[in-house]
């Protein structure tokens, strides 16, 4: 007999599409990495009022469909970009890159000094970029360049930062901008009139900044960060003026610096904030076992909730939960269908892969280590229901609610002391590799207000917790609620 369907042969895939409910034509499908998913096509029935003499009922009428449902997975880097740009319904501002798509076309040559690209695509690459470079031939040219120059198709480094490639630039080879460099001595790190980077000759106002994200300040290298251990690492922007980037949420000990003979390094990412852009997809889910195979097609599925969860010792995990309009069954699959593979990034745990957890502006540690850290963003969508359509015929957009939970250790009353107070603080979880690239994910709450939490007595021989549900709103000077930063090479 034939297999019966086993869980670990279902396929889940999505495309976005340009109409809501229309799968578009050639749809390119993205592999979904899933642990679970619990989505359903659940007919709307009604029972006839008919009377008839001989009690029986005339017939069950279905009156519309209604699609959606869960999916769970585990969070890596890449794997949830889509999700996150839907969740929050805002857009990724990505830093310059050029990935090739075709062998030898988006990056076409590799000198000892040049990049040369497709028409147009160096522009974006600015001098004092630092950039990484990956998937070229020569395994010595993957690694991150300080950008001299750029035209539009070329990019220019440093005499001799290369080897000069003589095969084909692959598919799949990128360079990517992952931060920025000054001259020696040009960057300082300043106190007065606030925390602050000061430059005398680069312009932070070119470099594709934005208030509110979140840099790394200095690198590897001796001469790349700043001899103050203080002034080195994570901070926030503030504002961007020419030569002076303003700078909050500084490492405890921030101090001024002339960067006496640094040429100092900083490390930014994409950024990415709430906004109010619905986006709706077509899910595949394909039921490998069955013979011929079976494919299920749910459409206009709309990102309503996404929840992540990191609890102590365990993968760091994530639900998101769609609504859409209706679904079908099909024996054949879409026509014209191409497969776009999942990204194959390492999960992340909640041990060795958390960079921070921050509440009010510092590291949230000992003596209230964290037990669990937990957050759902809510878009509050409904289904838009109308005579003619079995299924829903739009989605409407609700307020944009994102809550959480911080399990700590009662060490102290400070957590508590703001539960009590209402007091507006902030929580950030940045969660990233330590090996490779070091690839990092930054989620962040600005503006934040503890919700509930008072510590637990649970009884003889436990410790005394404290599960603080908070609240983010909008940050009264950012503007948004929520941003996340991905990093795609840390030093």
């Amino acid at each position: 007999m034939a297999d019966l369907q086993s869980t670990n042969r279902v396929a889940l895939a999505k495309v976005r599409e340009a109409t809501f409910g229309v799968t578009p034509p050639n749809p390119a499908f993205k592999s979904i990495r899933q642990t679970s998913s619990g989505l359903s096509a659940s007919p709307q029935t009604e029972v006839s009022a008919e009377i008839r003499p001989d009690r029986q009922v005339t017939d069950l009428i279905l009156v519309g469909i209604q699609a959606g449902g869960d999916i769970g997975g585990e969070l890596s880097f890449r794997s949830a970009d889509d999700d996150f740009e839907e969740a929050l319904q805002g857009t990724w501002a990505s830093k310059p890159a050029i990935e090739v798509a075709t062998t030898d076309t988006e990056i076409s040559d590799v000198s000892a000094t040049t990049l040369t690209v497709g028409a147009g695509l160096g522009s974006p690459f600015k001098a004092n970029h630092l950039v990484l470079l990956s998937g070229l031939p020569t395994a010595g040219n993957n690694k991150v360049a300080k950008v001299t120059s750029s035209t539009g198709t070329t990019i220019v480094f440093p005499a001799a930062t290369f080897a000069a490639e003589t095969d084909p630039i692959p598919v799949g080879a990128a360079v990517r901008v992952v931060g920025f460099a000054g001259a020696a001595a040009d960057i300082s790190a300043v106190t007065a009139g606030g925390n602050a980077l000061a430059s005398t000759a680069l312009d932070f106002t070119t470099l594709g900044l934005h208030v509110g994200e979140w840099i790394l300040i200095g690198g590897k290298a001796a001469n790349s960060f700043f001899a103050t251990a203080g002034a080195n690492g994570w901070a926030r922007i503030a504002a961007i003026g020419a030569n002076r980037l303003s700078l909050e949420n500084v490492p405890a000990g921030f101090a001024a610096d002339a960067g006496t003979g640094k040429s100092i390094e900083i490390y930014a990412g994409d950024f990415l904030v709430n906004g109010s852009t619905k986006r709706s997809n077509t899910i595949e889910r394909q039921y490998l076992d069955h013979s011929p195979v079976t494919y299920e097609y749910l459409r206009g599925q709309t990102l309503d909730r996404l929840s992540v969860n990191a609890p102590a010792k365990k993968p760091a995990a994530y639900t998101k939960s769609y609504i859409g309009a209706d679904a079908e069954v099909a024996s054949v699959r879409f026509a014209g269908v191409t497969d776009v593979p999942a990204p194959t990034y390492p999960v992340l745990n909640t041990s060795s892969n958390v960079g921070r957890l921050g509440f009010d502006g510092a590291a949230l540690s000992g003596p209230n280590f964290v037990m669990s850290a937990q957050f759902e963003v809510n878009n509050n969508l409904r289904r838009q229901d109308a005579v003619a359509h079995l299924g829903a015929v739009g989605i409407g957009n609700g307020e944009f609610s994102v809550t959480g939970t911080l399990e700590t250790y009662f060490g102290d009353a400070t957590v508590y002391q703001k539960v009590i107070n209402n007091t507006l603080t902030s929580f950030d979880l940045r969660l990233g590799r330590q090996d490779g690239n070091k690839e990092a994910l930054l989620f962040d709450f600005p503006s934040i207000k503890l919700s509930s939490g008072s510590p637990g007595v649970s009884g003889k021989n436990a410790d005394v917790m404290l599960s603080a549900g908070f609240n983010a709103i909008m940050d009264a000077v950012k503007g948004f609620t929520m941003s996340i930063g991905r990093f795609w090479f840390l030093p």
